[in-house]
């Protein structure tokens, strides 16, 4: 003969679906975080490159046997060094325009760009990134 079972152990359907509902809420919530979370970042890399490369410009102005023309323009390469023509990128999209030793960088609405240095009565006079 089969006996009851009167002692249950598990969890009913609903109660299932209750869990599973608020797994699903919790994750759209955090999912957006996590994105801003991550362009912040590629911000943070681009601007360190972008420091980096204008570090490098004023290393080339500062140690030049000669004055370099005014309106000489570098481009940032992908190790951070300057060079006529350079190949980095950005990664991010930064949300306002930010600061490098009083040269104001403009603020791009995509990823892909280059960086530009333009020299100017021997310092770095803009940077711009397009």
């Amino acid at each position: 003969m089969l006996k009851k079972f009167t002692n249950k152990k598990g969890f009913t359907l609903m109660e299932m679906l209750i869990v599973v509902a608020i797994i699903v809420v919790l994750v759209a919530i955090a999912i957006p975080t996590f994105a801003s979370q991550l362009n912040k970042a590629r911000v943070a890399v681009d601007e360190a490159n972008i420091r980096s490369g204008y570090a490098d410009v004023m290393l080339k102005i500062l140690t030049a046997d000669a004055d370099i023309p005014n309106d000489t323009t570098y481009q940032l390469k992908a190790d951070g060094t300057t060079a006529t023509t350079g190949d980095y990128k950005t990664k991010g999209k930064p949300e306002s325009d930010f600061e490098i030793a009083g040269v104001t960088v403009k603020k791009w609405t995509e990823a892909g760009k280059t960086v530009t240095y333009t020299v100017k009565d021997g310092k770095v006079a803009t940077i711009t990134v397009g």
